[in-house]
């Protein structure tokens, strides 16, 4: 099992929360070639190690139907609220979030989950510590991808990526249904030219979503080789809390 040591991940986080958490960390989070999306502006934050789900208190506060770009957020109990609830993305552009103060950014910081996500393609394994996704049109800022996620992780030297994405030409927003195109592929962006490991799948199918959970299954082919493979592969993945139904104003 090779274990990826993650570099990178946050979407829409507020800008305040860089001074959380561990590690500080600066991150370019964005499709390659042939994706055609984007599923994160470039950003630098720090991130948090993640907490014991049994650690954690339970949520005592529903806040699924919050306008987070102009709640007063000083108002929200962030010790034990949801955070997969949260909308990063509007609480970005909220001009409470001033007045928040160290130890409470500290606390979200600190309770933020960033995902997790484990790739197996035939007796090849990659784990990563952070995942984040973009659910509908307006999170991944196109017309055409109905979802997007990523992670990157160094793996031997090189910057290697992983992303499922799902394709609706007709800007429904589907997730499932005919006429898509599911992709999932791994990718040494390091070195476009001759990369070190690049295997892929696109199929009409493939991709299945459970709230913030992810299971992808398919077949993959080795980019790096003339011939056209079927090497049987699976993407086991959680969202992180910082992952985006919409970019701006609605909660999710």
């Amino acid at each position: 099992m090779k274990r990826v040591r993650v570099m990178l991940l946050a979407v829409g986080l507020v800008v305040g929360l860089g001074a959380c958490g561990s590690d500080d960390t600066t991150s370019e989070v964005e499709a390659t070639d042939g994706t055609g999306t984007t599923v994160a502006e470039t950003t630098t934050t720090t991130q948090a190690e993640p907490t014991d789900a049994d650690d954690s208190p339970e949520p005592s506060q529903d806040v699924s139907g919050i306008d987070w770009a102009t709640v007063d957020l000083t108002t929200i109990d962030w010790a034990t609220i949801d955070l997969s609830q949260v909308d990063f993305a509007a609480v970005e552009g909220n001009p409470t979030v001033a007045n928040l103060d160290a130890e409470t950014l500290e606390l979200i910081g600190s309770r933020m989950n960033p995902g997790h996500a484990t790739l197996t393609i035939g007796e090849q394994t990659w784990e990563f510590d952070s995942f984040v996704c973009a659910f509908g049109h307006d999170a991944t800022q196109s017309d055409v991808f109905s979802f997007s996620s990523d992670t990157r992780g160094e793996h031997e030297g090189a910057q290697v990526q992983v992303q499922a994405n799902i394709r609706d030409d007709s800007g429904e927003g589907r997730f499932e249904g005919a006429d898509l195109v599911h992709q999932v592929y791994i990718q040494d962006v390091s070195d476009f030219d001759n990369p070190s490991i690049h295997f892929e799948f696109n199929s009409a199918a493939g991709i299945q979503l459970d709230g913030y959970d992810l299971f992808a299954e398919g077949l993959f082919d080795d980019k790096l080789t003339t011939d056209a493979e079927e090497i049987p592969g699976t993407l086991e993945a959680r969202c992180g809390d910082a992952s985006v139904r919409e970019m701006r104003g609605s909660s999710r």
